[in-house]
């Protein structure tokens, strides 16, 4: 008893003395974006396509929100980011931590292995050799 099964997709978080499981799961992404009123990628990318940094308070949205940890309340989250700050931690890390977040997820697109990728065409399709 007590054993928890981590989904491959969960990022464990650690940052001012808390600790997440965060997952994107699709009712978390709904509720997120509810919150927001904007997409997850709304986030990190204007209207014309160029990159923008989220305040902070989205982040923590997003962390919040996407944390699978039973009984962590908003104030928990908010608390561990004042004491991540005063210990000399900066935005830029939690923000790099929801980068990583949303390419698990695969808001990126999902990585190919290199064979899966690489195309079969008839000029370097290697000949079986003969048996004959």
């Amino acid at each position: 008893m007590g054993q928890i099964t981590k989904m491959p997709t969960t990022k464990t978080v650690n940052f001012g003395g808390l600790t997440l499981e965060c997952r994107l799961t699709g009712r978390a992404i709904l509720n997120i974006e509810k919150r927001l009123d904007e997409s997850l990628m709304g986030l990190f990318i204007k209207n014309e396509g160029e990159m923008k940094l989220p305040p902070a308070n989205k982040v923590l949205i997003v962390l919040h929100l996407s944390n699978t940890v039973h009984g962590v309340k908003e104030a928990d989250v908010v608390k561990a980011f004042e004491n991540f700050i005063d210990d000399g931690g900066n935005s830029m890390e939690l923000f790099g931590i929801v980068q990583d977040l949303l390419g698990e997820a695969g808001f990126f697109g999902k990585s190919k292995d290199k064979a899966e990728s690489e195309e079969l065409t008839l000029d370097n399709a290697k000949e079986e050799e003969s048996i004959l």
